[in-house]
């Protein structure tokens, strides 16, 4: 397998489970629509799967964008710049997001640590299972920044 198809494979996985969680969230609101509606019942645990389910699609949803090149920028202050010095910004602003990377996976990693010693009200799972969505899009924001970065995409073709 080469590395190309490697990367690809890992950006569809990465997907795939953002939009398994989002289908997965979709359903337990309909469930609880029905539940509450139709059965005059409602459910416990529906709500807290569902806050559980946005952790995981944001945190997973940031290194997918920005893969994508989908995140707000402004290039007023780039456009002035000529080549070089602009391709010196663009690695600095790479470099940054790596860092952000790095920080999410070890705060993230804190945070669990911490939170696995708490179980859920509704789930009664351990509140590290929705915090662990941190430690893996910190793991793949960092995956995407290291590809970026080596990929060259911050040279600036003259």
């Amino acid at each position: 397998m080469t590395r190309e198809r490697a990367f690809g494979a890992i950006d569809r996985g990465a997907e795939g489970l953002a939009c398994a969680i989002f289908g997965a969230i979709t359903v337990i609101a309909l469930v609880q629509i029905f539940s509450r509606y139709g059965l005059n019942r409602s459910l416990s645990w529906s709500e807290e799967a569902q806050i559980f389910g946005h952790i995981w699609i944001v945190f997973l949803g940031i290194p997918i964008a920005y893969r994508r090149g989908a995140h707000l920028y402004i290039e007023t202050f780039c456009d002035r710049l000529s080549p070089l010095p602009r391709s010196a910004f663009n690695l600095a602003i790479e470099l940054m997001w790596a860092a952000f990377a790095v920080s999410l996976m070890v705060l993230g990693w804190m945070v669990v640590r911490v939170a696995h010693l708490q179980s859920s009200p509704g789930l009664e799972v351990p509140m590290s299972y929705p915090y662990a969505g941190m430690v893996l899009g910190g793991v793949y924001l960092l995956f995407v920044a290291l590809r970026r970065i080596g990929g060259g995409v911050w040279r600036v073709r003259a």
